[in-house]
């Protein structure tokens, strides 16, 4: 039996450059991995594969994502066994932190670990690529990389620096597709030269200058649509926070903390977001 951690993202910038003709969108971004993670368990079994899940909103079925994750790995490991699958969610569900696509890239790696690694890194990001453009980000584990085209083309971010964040998930859920399709030519941005200046302060562990360039093309588009978030900004920013954005398509925003104010200031923001209110507050750092 094997238990793997699948930690969510944060985006430190996301540009949207253009429409493809697949549908997507052409962005720019800059992912980062944090430690509030979903735990996945996957075992060998005898007959019929088994997905479980503690939340009841994540399908389970074969058509649902890590139906579909377990069926491509089958194909193209040439597998015959039967595998047991258990969810432990903890990342909110529909936030724009990218836990399904976490899940199904530890599914991905824990298939092809449990099987003994039939198939290359290679090919687990190309089975990845099909299912979902967060995915190959998390298959390639690393704490910071850049991405392009979907969102799928990674490039490590070379840094040995670790940010606090705390994080405000609202009780309602965005879905991304919604949020894209209102994306209009006069919101597409031109990004010259972001991942140099984001690369040069990842170099030089310069967390001040990240909190002051976080930007997020989607944003306006999501506080149009639900204004109630405009409060989170302003308390996270009164809670002591450096910069604050959006991540992904939302609802969760997170603001950048120097690390000696994150408990004071997470116990402040517990009480303007109440979670008898169903608001989810979280530290949470690098990963």
């Amino acid at each position: 039996m094997l238990n793997i951690n699948a930690p969510a993202k944060l985006n430190l910038y996301l540009k949207v450059l253009s429409k493809r003709s697949d549908g997507y969108h052409e962005i720019k971004t800059l992912f980062e991995r944090i430690d509030l993670c979903d735990t996945i368990t996957v075992k060998l079994t005898d007959k019929n594969h088994v997905i479980r899940c503690n939340d009841p909103r994540v399908p389970t079925d074969k058509q649902g994502l890590i139906g579909r994750t377990v069926a491509r790995f089958v194909e193209a490991a040439g597998y015959g066994s039967y595998f047991d699958i258990n969810i432990s969610k903890k990342i909110p569900v529909a936030a724009g932190l990218g836990g399904g696509s976490s899940d199904a890239a530890a599914v991905l790696k824990g298939l092809n670990e449990i099987t003994e690694k039939p198939l290359k890194k290679e090919k687990l990001i190309e089975i990845g690529r099909e299912l979902g453009a967060d995915l190959p980000f998390f298959i390639n584990d690393y704490s910071f990389a850049y991405g392009k085209g979907r969102g799928d083309e990674i490039e490590r971010g070379e840094t040995s620096i670790e940010i606090a964040h705390i994080l405000v998930n609202p009780p309602f859920e965005i879905h991304t597709g919604d949020i894209y399709s209102k994306v209009s030519a006069f919101s597409l941005t031109n990004t010259k030269g972001i991942d140099k200046m984001f690369n040069a302060f990842l170099k030089e562990n310069d967390i001040n200058a990240i909190a002051e360039n976080i930007c997020n093309d989607l944003q306006p588009i999501v506080l149009q649509e639900f204004s109630l978030l405009q409060k989170v900004f302003v308390e996270l920013k009164k809670a002591g926070a450096k910069g604050t954005l959006l991540s992904g398509s939302g609802p969760a925003i997170f603001g950048i903390f120097d690390k000696d104010v994150i408990k004071k200031a997470k116990k402040y923001l517990k009480t303007v977001f109440p979670l008898k209110e169903q608001w989810e507050v979280y530290d949470v750092y690098t990963y």
